[in-house]
């Protein structure tokens, strides 16, 4: 297997600007370390609990720092799976941590008999393994990825079931949520942090940011580099106009959604709540906003680059309808606003102000002079509805795409 590289590797994208070619291995890593720490909130934990899958738990959470030890002792060794297993003690966590290198690997994960072992970790094999995927038919919303929900459930249900109530260790009464947080990074680790509820992760932020999360299990799977993403300070626009000039305009179905560019949502000192569609450095977006007033999603401008697209596109939409229903101005944007951008707006018009989808689409793409040049956006939002958007281009606009914003500019 190939090393994790330090920095992802750079391209020319379908506008000609650079841009980053992403490793499914980062998105599953997050997604083991994020989905340990979601799995807690989905379980009712306190969400103080997950405080300790960073190292930084006391008291009532400390019981929570082994499964994130393990998760990154697993990530520090991604490459060798004799080393993984020399660093686990035990049998069933050594199963277990076996599992969840195969998955962020991208192997397939060694096979688990049913009724195998009471240790949490074995029943969060166990959890795994038996919870059902459901169907990939995003028009009725099931997503596979939801199987992530369904696992840490069933294996919350097990553990409780199996001491009466009482997690592993803890006479105390933790009530599964041992198993939880196992069953969370494995099914973190098969779909990604990309699969993994926003609804979950703003519950989280109430302690812990969850891009914490993120930072610290990719540190551990490629070591650290203040100069790169997450761990940088700010992600370098480059030289492109829309990339550096703010921009910004009222959604056109609802004037409390703002659309915008990064430069816009970094320096917006009045905004309420932002939903980023991009990659943040350490000190972008508004620096007054709580934690759960700021969401983070995994999205690529890319063709092929994001395995849970339909989810993620539902999902942030949905972010943002939680948001105004709670009276917040919204900000949406993605690096220059002009892609991602109205493909979350187009659905979000569907699902808060019934907006026909392609009518929806159109709309969203001029009010923010954008582009098709990753057409399974378009394609992806309009399948939301049930509707099937072959070449999104040819059908959204016959007579020619709207003039994009960079040549507005000049």
């Amino acid at each position: 297997m190939p090393p994790i590289p330090a920095d992802w590797r750079m391209d020319l994208n379908a506008t000609g600007r650079r841009s980053h070619i992403p490793d499914p291995r980062e998105d599953r890593a997050a997604g083991a370390l994020l989905g340990a720490a979601a799995a807690l909130v989905i379980a009712g934990a306190p969400t103080r609990a997950a405080a300790g899958l960073l190292g930084a738990g006391t008291g009532a959470d400390h019981g929570t720092a082994h499964p994130g030890h393990l998760v990154r002792a697993v990530l520090e060794r991604i490459g060798d799976p004799g080393a993984v297993a020399g660093a686990v003690d035990g049998d069933a966590e050594r199963s277990w941590a076996l599992a969840l290198r195969a998955l962020v690997a991208g192997d397939t994960a060694p096979p688990v008999r049913a009724g195998e072992g009471s240790h949490p970790a074995q029943v969060a094999l166990r959890a795994a393994a038996e919870a059902p995927v459901p169907p990939d038919d995003p028009a009725r919303g099931s997503f596979p990825c939801g199987h992530l929900v369904g696992a840490v459930h069933r294996a919350h249900a097990l553990d409780r079931a199996v001491r009466g109530g009482n997690g592993h260790g803890d006479p105390g009464g933790r009530g599964g949520w041992d198993a939880a947080m196992y069953a969370g990074a494995l099914a973190g680790a098969r779909w990604g942090a990309s699969g993994i509820p926003l609804d979950a992760q703003r519950r989280l932020s109430e302690e812990a940011a969850p891009r914490a999360f993120i930072g610290s299990a990719l540190t551990a799977l490629r070591g650290s580099d203040p100069g790169t993403w997450p761990e940088q300070r700010s992600n370098d626009p480059g030289a492109d106009p829309h990339l550096v000039v703010p921009f910004r305009v009222a959604h056109p179905d609802d004037p409390g959604v703002v659309l915008c560019n990064m430069p816009f949502a970094r320096a917006c000192a009045d905004a309420e709540a932002v939903v980023s569609l991009c990659r943040q450095g350490t000190e972008d977006g508004p620096a007054h906003l709580r934690p759960a007033d700021r969401s983070d999603v995994w999205l690529f401008d890319r063709q092929g680059a994001n395995p849970n697209l339909a989810f993620v596109l539902d999902d942030a939409a949905r972010m943002v309808a939680a948001m105004r229903a709670e009276g917040k101005r919204v900000l949406l944007h993605c690096a220059a606003g002009q892609s991602r951008t109205p493909a979350v707006a187009a659905r979000y018009a569907v699902l808060a102000r019934g907006a026909e989808v392609r009518t929806a689409l159109r709309g969203a793409i001029r009010a923010v002079g954008g582009h098709l040049n990753t057409p399974e956006l378009a394609r992806t939002v309009a399948s939301l509805s049930g509707v099937a958007l072959a070449d999104p281009v040819a059908e959204l606009f016959p007579a020619g795409l709207p003039t994009m914003r960079h040549a507005l500019d000049r």
